[in-house]
């Protein structure tokens, strides 16, 4: 199943920034030893949950974000899944 999704042109410009930095991000740690690479990662992962508060009409919400070491679903996956589930409804 193939989703579209339109962005407005501030959102298209971020996207391919993002897409950018992806790109040249994983050509760096291609060239990395095993052992480099991993060094990288450690170095940019979240030392701590990834957690944020938004007010919406009045009422504070707290988001918090936790991933199973266990989990089979990759990130990638359970996202195009969410959002296959809620584009199609």
């Amino acid at each position: 199943m193939l989703c579209t999704i339109e962005l407005t042109g501030r959102q298209a410009e971020i996207f391919e920034e993002v897409m950018e930095q992806i790109d040249e991000t994983a050509v760096y740690l291609a060239g990395l030893s095993h052992e480099k690479r991993l060094d990288w990662l450690k170095e940019h992962q979240y030392s701590r949950p990834i957690s944020f508060e938004r007010e919406i009409g009045g009422t504070i919400y707290t988001v918090n974000a936790h991933f199973s070491e266990n989990a089979i679903e990759t990130t990638e996956g359970k996202v195009n899944r969410i959002l296959a589930q809620n584009i199609t409804r």
